[in-house]
């Protein structure tokens, strides 16, 4: 009885502060993803580079998506979507582990839906 009450507490822990797993595909990609009030930040199994090209291949082929800026050597890359301003982010964590990070504003108004889409665009394409 005790065990059961100690999940039900982590599980409210982990909801409540807006981290949520994530597990995608058999081996599973995505091992963990967050909200924030402006970003959907999450740690992806795989390479930089197989990371970078789905990113930019994803943001080509979105409808509304307007790259304005891209810097590989600082894994950045900056979109407009519906007016909205975005930046996807990656991190390398070790060779094998990278953390993908999306954020949006419009206006400089939190647009976490926006972030949400695009970070989920691009894990949907590495399964």
């Amino acid at each position: 009885m005790k065990r059961n009450a100690l999940i039900v507490l982590c599980i409210i822990l982990i909801i409540s502060t807006g981290c949520v797993p994530v597990l995608i595909g058999g081996a599973g990609i995505v091992t963990g993803y967050m909200m924030s009030n402006d970003s959907a930040i999450g740690d992806v199994r795989v390479s930089y580079r197989e990371l970078w090209d789905i990113s930019i291949e994803v943001l080509q082929n979105s409808d509304k998506v307007e790259i304005i800026e891209t810097n590989e050597s600082k894994g950045r890359i900056k979109i407009k979507m519906d007016g909205v301003d975005l930046t996807v982010k990656i991190n390398t964590l070790d060779s094998e582990n990278q953390q993908l990070k999306v954020s949006a504003r419009k206006y400089m108004l939190p647009k976490p839906k926006y972030a949400q889409k695009i970070f989920f665009n691009i894990v949907k394409e590495l399964e």
